[in-house]
């Protein structure tokens, strides 16, 4: 049987054709797994390789020149870009209001600590006031009793009713003439005047109270008269026991206010 031309023609057109299609198709291929591969690899960078540095700031390069900010406008920037953009400004700006609170922050501790020493020197120099004269006073005047040869045979108790009947006569005469002493006619009525008018009271007490109840009751009537209320027999003997302690010390104190004030 013999073979048509035609079909001789198809017979050797069709291999070629074939082999020349696997070619095209094997480079094809093998083109479009390795632009797949490129794709992964940028994929995988993406989140890496985005710094956090504005375009629209001055930063370095590599070799540490300064490079200028970008000039193109910020509609070319792609999405993403904006975004990282408008991050980076929200922190510029943050870090600019952070510098600002931190000086500001800086001001108002060395004027804290300005006013801290400025009331401290006040503290230093300034006159105390009328009821830290008054607690000074006391204790200044029951540690003078104490050192009182003539106290020994008192207790604690006995010298703190001592001292606080001579604090209130020291009271009386500062607000009746409303003035304070300067410190040497100060130290001169406390350690002369007061204490002896002090161990007057205590010997005074010792006639007055008949039992420990009734120099108790004493005590709390010199430290609060106002609100102290004494037994009638117990009134009428303090009225006879202090009188002799009291009238000397306040003709002398008056004495001594008198020649002051014609001084």
């Amino acid at each position: 049987m013999k073979v048509g031309k035609t079909s001789l023609i198809l017979l050797i057109a069709v291999p070629v054709v074939l082999a020349s299609l696997g070619a095209a198709v094997y480079f094809f291929w093998d083109s479009l797994q390795a632009q797949h591969e490129a794709n992964n690899q940028v994929l995988e960078k993406f989140g890496f390789e985005i710094m956090p540095v504005s375009p629209y700031t001055e930063s370095k390069g590599v070799l540490g020149q300064k490079q200028v900010p970008a000039t193109f406008a910020e509609d070319e920037l792609t999405p993403v870009e904006k975004v990282i953009h408008g991050l980076l400004q929200d922190r510029d700006q943050l870090l600019e209001e952070n510098t600002a609170l931190e000086q500001k922050v800086a001001e108002l501790e060395e004027q804290i600590a300005a006013l801290e020493q400025y009331k401290a020197l006040n503290e230093q120099f300034a006159p105390e006031t009328l009821e830290q004269e008054m607690t000074r006073t006391h204790e200044e005047l029951k540690q003078l009793l104490r050192d009182l040869p003539e106290a020994s045979r008192y207790s604690n108790f006995w010298i703190e009713i001592m001292a606080t009947a001579a604090l209130n006569e020291y009271r009386r005469f500062i607000d009746a003439n409303r003035l304070m002493l300067d410190s040497a006619s100060r130290a001169q009525l406390i350690r002369e005047d007061l204490v002896t008018y002090g161990f007057c009271v205590g010997n005074a007490i010792e006639l007055a109270a008949n039992s420990a109840d009734e120099a108790r009751m004493i005590a709390r009537w010199f430290d609060d008269p106002s609100s102290t209320r004494l037994s009638d027999a117990l009134k009428a003997d303090l009225e006879i026991v202090l009188p002799p302690c009291r009238i000397p010390l306040r003709q002398k104190l008056s004495a001594k206010l008198a020649s002051s004030a014609a001084g």
